[in-house]
């Protein structure tokens, strides 16, 4: 197993043990991180979790940059940029057995009236 992989576990099995077994995890982080476990709330805690990954973290505080999987970065020494597939920059999508170019992205970050309690 590789040291990021068990990394990875490891954290999974903290966050996890943080959590009461009979608490679903969306409700169990919704109240952790924005107090009141609402159906608005856990759309909310969605819309930062999915942009946190796709664009990295943009809220105050953060502890630690997190870039993204559209930031340009570097693999084993080979420069990576995801963005031009989403961005409709490459005809990478498949519409009707045609190569066509799609943005997938709204053009946005996270607009919601909670976003600043992080």
């Amino acid at each position: 197993m590789r040291f990021s992989t068990a990394l990875a576990v490891a954290a999974a099995a903290v966050a996890n043990a943080q959590r009461p077994s009979d608490t679903p995890i969306c409700d169990y982080y919704t109240k952790a991180l924005l107090k009141e476990n609402t159906a608005k709330n856990q759309a909310t805690l969605l819309t930062l979790l999915v942009n946190t990954v796709v664009i990295g973290n943009y809220t105050m505080p953060n502890m630690k940059a997190v870039p993204g999987i559209l930031a340009p970065g570097e693999v084993n020494g080979v420069k990576v940029d995801l963005a031009p597939y989403f961005s409709g920059m490459l005809a990478s999508t498949n519409v009707g057995g045609k190569a066509q170019a799609v943005n997938f992205l709204d053009g946005g970050g996270a607009e919601c009236e909670t976003c600043d309690v992080m």
